[in-house]
């Protein structure tokens, strides 16, 4: 049976875990940019393609990393792909990216899982510009953060 449990939300960032029986076969970054596509996005697919007229009315971009210890397959990629491109609001004004990351050693580490310091972890695998500050977030109230 597979499903996902949202582990984490903010105004500008939601962290899921996607389940096959139990086991989580990858973490997923939601990152609201809240800007345009930036000079390295630009150079990808299908963005190379584009002329830049057109890139330039995308005023937002929602970064959607797939962080696992082993290499997605296919099937799990575009099924997790698909899912996510659903459950997003998109317009003419916003876009996705979309990146696959192995990380070998993920849950080789000091920290337990689906904790803060996990979390940031997470975040510097995927090179986000999020910074989450454990101070300033507590934990019996991680589903309200977005609530401002």
């Amino acid at each position: 049976m597979e499903s996902f449990i949202r582990v984490f939300k903010s105004r500008d960032l939601e962290l899921f875990e996607f389940l096959r029986n139990r086991n989580v076969v990858s973490y997923i970054v939601i990152e609201d940019t809240r800007k345009p596509l930036s000079h390295e996005d630009k150079k990808i697919d299908p963005f190379c393609y584009m002329n830049e007229e057109d890139i330039d009315e995308i005023l937002n971009v929602f970064k959607i990393s797939f962080v696992s210890d082993l290499e997605l397959n296919e099937e799990d990629s575009l099924f997790l792909k698909n899912f996510f491109n659903d459950l997003l609001n998109i317009t003419n004004l916003t876009t996705m990216i979309f990146k696959n990351f192995v990380v070998k050693d993920l849950y080789d580490n000091e920290f337990r899982v689906d904790t803060i310091p996990f979390f940031k972890r997470l975040l510097e695998c995927v090179k986000s510009d999020v910074n989450l500050n454990e101070n300033e977030i507590n934990d019996s109230s991680w589903m309200y953060l977005s609530q401002d």
